[in-house]
């Protein structure tokens, strides 16, 4: 009986955590490379700055995510009091 409370417990939190990232992962620009995401979240008004080892231009970075999550309803002066911070990974230059 404890074994499938727990396993209960285990799959309601999962599906939680995948309900609750697929609403911060719609939130960040998807597709492009990282300068354009920077670049399209710059338009929106935010002030971006880049987590991870930028070792090539960042048209040839990829974006593995975005942080804080973004909320589509904020003021332009929200967001121009807002640093997201883009998770890169760039080829490396060997």
């Amino acid at each position: 009986m404890s074994k499938f409370i727990i396993a209960t417990a285990a799959f309601g939190a999962l599906a939680a955590a995948a309900l609750g990232l697929a609403g911060t992962a719609a939130a960040f620009p998807q597709g492009g490379t990282a300068a354009d995401t920077a670049a399209s979240l710059a338009a929106e008004g935010y002030r971006v700055a880049f987590n991870g080892s930028v070792s090539a231009p960042l048209s040839e970075c990829a974006v593995t995510g975005t942080h804080p999550s973004l909320n589509a309803s904020a003021t332009r002066a929200e967001k121009e009091n807002t640093t997201v911070f883009i998770d890169v990974s760039c080829p490396s230059k060997d």
